[in-house]
């Protein structure tokens, strides 16, 4: 049996599971923070599914006691958004605190910071997000290559918010400097279609 011990202010106290082995888990609506080694004794838990509720969590809620600084959690969802803080567990409050302000401030591995980026730009599309990624489009673009991922470089491009008749020339070059034909290809077919 699962059970979560809340106080009266939103703190979770403690966690209990019969199943030592649990290796996912549904924190419910209503807890507001989650402080250190909550979930410490569960070694085995990977994915991790937050309240919209939560306002604070401490990096060593998921710490394994028998690995000091270390989680298993390598799949954390929050607000829609799904994340790895085993990239960076000593910044997982940051990612949390970063998608509940949507302050973009934090200093965090690109690898943990801008697919949390761009998961809050699809699902909300506000203006906040849409400027953080114009204001930095080269190194989201870069990023992109790097990571292989055309598909969410293909709805930024099409998108017509970032590429344009005055910088499009940078980011094909940018793509032959890579050597990524692909994006390249995807370019020059979008300034013969939009851009002309």
């Amino acid at each position: 049996m699962e059970k979560f011990e809340i106080n009266e202010r939103g703190c979770l106290t403690a966690y209990h599971n019969d199943n030592k082995d649990v290796s996912e888990i549904t924190v419910p609506d209503g807890i507001k923070s989650i402080p250190d080694y909550a979930f410490s004794e569960y070694k085995k838990i990977n994915a991790v599914i937050l309240p919209n509720s939560l306002e604070i969590i401490a990096y060593s809620a998921f710490w394994n006691c028998r690995l000091p600084q270390s989680t298993s959690v390598h799949s954390m969802k929050y607000r829609g958004i799904t994340f790895n803080p085993a990239i960076d567990y000593f910044h997982m409050e940051d990612v949390i605190d970063m998608i509940y302000k949507k302050d973009y401030s934090y200093v965090l591995s690109h690898d943990l910071k801008y697919p949390v980026i761009l998961q809050i730009y699809f699902n909300d599309g506000d203006e906040i997000t849409y400027a953080y990624i114009k204001k930095n489009f080269k190194k989201f673009f870069v990023f992109l290559i790097k990571e292989n991922d055309f598909e969410t470089l293909e709805k930024l491009i099409k998108s017509g918010k970032f590429i344009t008749k005055r910088n499009i020339n940078t980011y094909i070059n940018l793509a032959d400097e890579k050597e990524c034909y692909e994006v390249f290809d995807m370019l020059n077919e979008y300034r013969e279609e939009n851009l002309k």
